[in-house]
């Protein structure tokens, strides 16, 4: 299992406070397996310090990827917005027509 599909996992658990099941149906990964993995980070995660910079450097891993998928989004959008003006032949960004309001 990838690194990122594991933090999201983590974050889903211990912020959104989803059950195994839930986790489960939502990744589509068996529950066991999500219990094995979330008991087997909780015992390698050492205590104190250490333990922030880790969690931090989990956090940072996962703000990166969701900015990598909002971007996506923000692409596919904007490639939607061509294709749509393209075919109709209109402007879709600019509202044609407004005035400023009095």
């Amino acid at each position: 299992m990838n690194s990122i599909k594991e933090l999201l996992i983590r974050h889903d658990r211990e912020l959104g406070g989803l059950s195994f099941r839930s986790l489960a149906s939502k990744h589509g990964i068996p529950a066991s397996t999500i219990h094995k993995m979330l008991s087997k980070k909780q015992a390698e995660e050492p205590i104190g310090d250490a333990g922030s910079s880790r969690s931090e450097q989990s956090e940072i891993a996962l703000l990166k990827a969701q900015l990598r998928k909002e971007q996506l989004k923000n692409e596919l959008l904007n490639n939607m917005l061509d294709i749509a003006s393209k075919e109709l032949g209109v402007d879709i960004r600019k509202k044609s027509g407004t005035r400023r309001s009095k």
